[in-house]
């Protein structure tokens, strides 16, 4: 075989989490023969597939998986005009500062969210008024079951809030993204936090650096210190009816609903469990709750997978109790 497969391979240091037992077997792939050659290997022994990008959306269960885990190393950045294609292993926030460097405006936004390409394809990420469907022209993706692959425009991948047709059909893997920018284009300010931090700056008119700048210092000041496992935001903001967030409203006179465009409405999680919860800050063993941010969930050094699934089965049922909103994770579970 071309691929190196290993046997018995510890998952945590491959996420953010940094929690996580074996995976039975393990392989890179960097190119569509390759993927191509692992997932014969796994078909060829029955074996369940899972495939592991930068490991930051992603908690294994002290059990690990009983499978093939296969890391994708997909690499390399083109620019054709004002589209720009990376491979799916690329660091993300590596693609957001070298499209900014080209003063290409449309991701700067999305800075320092962590993850891969392909990751930033398959949950759509989003930050500061911004998601990463806003600018994606076309997906390329590796269909494991037909063993080819597809190039799939924006229209057909199915976007929506942190989702995806990758996301949905297991068998798609991404291999590269393309992406369609704006030379000297506008970039947006208005998020609050970002208002705020021009604001006590007296900078009216940001240019596309200065927007990168904040939002890194912005998340720098809300994220856990480096070297403390997390996996960013763990829950999503939850989506309500009008007339329930109507109820809600009359309960928790403060509480801000964001009307969609399917005439549903988004709450903010860290909101809720800020205000319904006063979660920030708590601790159980080894897990806890980031004290800057309560959407943030962190392993101390010691923490167990079951020990934060613990922890968030006990956020959930607080919330769910004093406000009727039930609390979805945006992190994958990796099991046996």
């Amino acid at each position: 075989m071309g691929i190196q497969v290993k046997e018995q391979v510890l998952l945590a240091p491959f996420t953010t989490m940094r929690v996580g037992g074996n995976a039975r077997f393990f392989a890179r792939v960097g190119t569509v023969d390759e993927l191509s050659e692992a997932v014969f290997f796994a078909r060829s022994k029955n074996l369940p597939i899972f495939i592991l990008g930068g490991g930051s959306n992603t908690l294994v269960s002290g059990a690990g998986f009983f499978g093939l885990v296969i890391k994708i190393e997909f690499k390399g950045i083109t620019y054709k005009n004002n589209h720009i294609t990376a491979g799916a292993g690329v660091v993300w926030d590596e693609v957001v500062s070298d499209v900014v460097a080209h003063n290409l405006c449309g991701i700067e936004n999305l800075s320092l969210i962590p993850g891969t390409v392909g990751g930033a394809a398959v949950q759509n990420i989003g930050a500061y008024g911004v998601e990463a469907c806003d600018t994606i022209f076309s997906v390329e993706a590796f269909d494991m079951k037909t063993t080819q692959t597809k190039i799939f425009l924006r229209a057909e991948c199915e976007f929506g809030y942190r989702e995806s047709i990758f996301k949905k059909n297991k068998n798609l893997v991404v291999t590269r993204v393309t992406f369609e920018l704006a030379q000297n284009g506008t970039p947006r300010a208005d998020y609050e936090d970002v208002k705020n931090y021009f604001a006590e700056r007296g900078i009216k008119s940001p240019a596309l650096g200065e927007i990168r700048e904040a939002i890194v210092a912005i998340r720098t000041w809300k994220m856990p210190a480096p070297g403390i496992g997390t996996a960013g935001s763990f829950f999503k903001n939850p989506v309500v009816s009008v007339p329930e967030y109507e109820a809600l409203k009359n309960e928790l006179p403060e509480i801000k609903g964001y009307l969609q465009a399917d005439n549903s409405v988004k709450l903010s999680a860290g909101w809720l469990l800020d205000h319904a919860g006063k979660w920030r800050g708590v601790r159980r063993q080894g897990a806890g709750v980031h004290e800057k941010n309560a959407l943030i969930l962190v392993n101390y050094g010691t923490a167990t997978a079951e020990e934060i699934l613990s922890l968030t089965d006990e956020m959930k049922s607080d919330i769910k109790e004093k406000t009727g909103v039930l609390l979805e994770e945006e992190v994958i579970l990796v099991k046996s």
